[in-house]
């Protein structure tokens, strides 16, 4: 006949087994998280590095300033030496900036490859492309460390687990002999009685306990149904409670929602209105301003030519005095369409700089460059002036002036000269091109 296992040594076994398969699984699924977290953590570092210095790219490229972009490169890759492979191209393949580290063909590890389309700042399209690796060697290095951890976690963990059976077995003695004395319990000597007996040893406790046990369980289930009745009505009423503060704090997050909409669109029409022109939706004089000066000191400093065209609708006054100021309002929405449709570049800008006044900068354009979008306004507006539904026709008397500045060249003489040229065109008879070069 077998013999079964003692109660202490299932005892011990159950618990060994538990503490294994509990620890096995905790050091799993953290080692699982760790090496997510790590990976993870990794790929967010390289997506936050590669967006931190997109905004730089984007404007050096949109403003053609390859060598600051290049030093600034030179830091960054220097500085950090995760990134493997750093290039930058604009949007006709042309590469401005590239980097490989030595280390990039002896990465055991395939490393973090990401990419990202450059935009300029102000029509927001694609003017080149970011591809980047990035290296894995620390989220590799965290995994290792991590399994040298767990392998010493286990060496600690059964140096606990045979140190918990020492003590188990010790602790169980006790009731080892308790299962002695009711193996020898023989019920016609009555040799073990049910009722309470005084003392504090394990025996004495557990037969008490079970005595007692049995004198409270009906006790304790009355008072478990009066306390069962007094929860529901607690919890119903906490219930309605929890509801109404749910409803009203509903209530507080719409209206907060509605508050954070409306500001964000006040704060975006306010933007709008303080950089465009509020009838032809072009860019202000101020803002025409800032961007003449910022063009200016490019082309001085590198020594690139730069134009301005001034034109202005003629004999405006007389569509007013005729047509009324609404029709006016309307040929001026319609000119600056036609004046927005010859804006080819990104960084090529239009302007309303007065009145019937319009003004272009076209920087990196020498005078023939000019002459064409001047040439260009013409057509569009003979065209229109064609079209069997045009009921108000418009000429157009255009001013051109274009130089290649010195350092000791003032911008103001650029506008001047275009300025000359518009009043020569208009003194000419109107609706004509005067270039008056510097």
């Amino acid at each position: 006949m077998s013999r079964s296992l003692s109660l202490s040594t299932k005892i011990i076994v159950s618990v060994t087994l538990f503490f294994f398969l509990a620890l096995g699984t905790i050091t799993y699924f953290n080692y699982t998280s760790m090496q997510n977290f790590a990976k993870k953590s990794e790929e967010e570092k390289s997506e936050q590095l590669l967006n931190s210095i997109e905004p730089i790219i984007s404007i050096n490229m949109f403003l053609g300033m390859d060598d600051p972009m290049r030093d600034y490169l030179n830091k960054i890759v220097n500085t950090t030496p995760m990134i493997l492979k750093l290039t930058v191209k604009d949007i006709d393949g042309k590469v401005h900036f590239s980097y490989i580290s030595p280390r990039y063909k002896a990465q055991n590890i395939s490393p973090i490859e990401l990419r990202h389309t450059i935009r300029d700042k102000i029509m927001f399209k694609p003017i080149g492309e970011i591809e980047m690796a990035y290296s894995n060697a620390k989220y590799s290095e965290i995994v290792d460390r991590y399994k040298h951890f767990s392998f010493q976690l286990l060496l600690a963990a059964l140096a606990l687990v045979l140190l918990l059976i020492i003590l188990l077995k010790k602790a169980l003695t006790p009731l080892k002999e308790l299962a002695n004395e009711l193996k020898s319990y023989d019920p016609i000597k009555s040799n073990f009685s049910k009722n309470r007996i005084e003392g504090e040893g394990e025996i004495r406790i557990i037969q008490n306990a079970v005595v007692d046990m049995v004198e409270k369980i009906q006790g304790y289930t009355d008072k478990l149904f009066k306390l069962n009745l007094e929860l529901e009505k607690k919890v119903k009423e906490r219930t309605e409670t929890i509801e109404n503060t749910n409803r009203q704090l509903r209530k507080e997050i719409e209206e907060r929602i509605r508050a954070e909409e409306a500001l964000k669109y006040a704060n975006k029409m306010l933007e709008k209105l303080s950089t465009t022109d509020s009838l032809t939706g072009l860019y202000n004089r101020r803002i025409f301003e800032q961007n003449f000066n910022k063009y200016w000191k490019i082309a001085t400093r590198e020594r690139r030519p730069i134009s301005v065209i001034l034109c202005d609708i003629d004999h405006f006054k007389k569509i007013n005095d005729t047509y009324g100021h609404q029709a006016g309002d309307e040929c001026l929405r319609e000119f600056a369409e036609i004046l927005l449709k010859c804006v080819r570049r990104p960084m090529d800008m239009v302007a309303r700089y007065g009145g019937e006044e319009f003004i272009f900068i076209l920087p990196d354009t020498p005078l023939p460059g000019a002459v064409s979008v001047a040439n260009e306004i013409q057509d569009m507006l003979r065209k229109r002036n064609e079209h069997i539904k045009t009921k108000i026709k418009m000429t157009t008397s255009i001013g051109i002036s274009s130089i290649v500045p010195n350092k000791w060249d003032e911008s103001r003489i650029l506008i001047q000269e275009a300025d000359r040229a518009l009043y020569d065109a208009k003194k000419r008879g109107r609706n004509r091109i005067v270039i008056n070069p510097l």
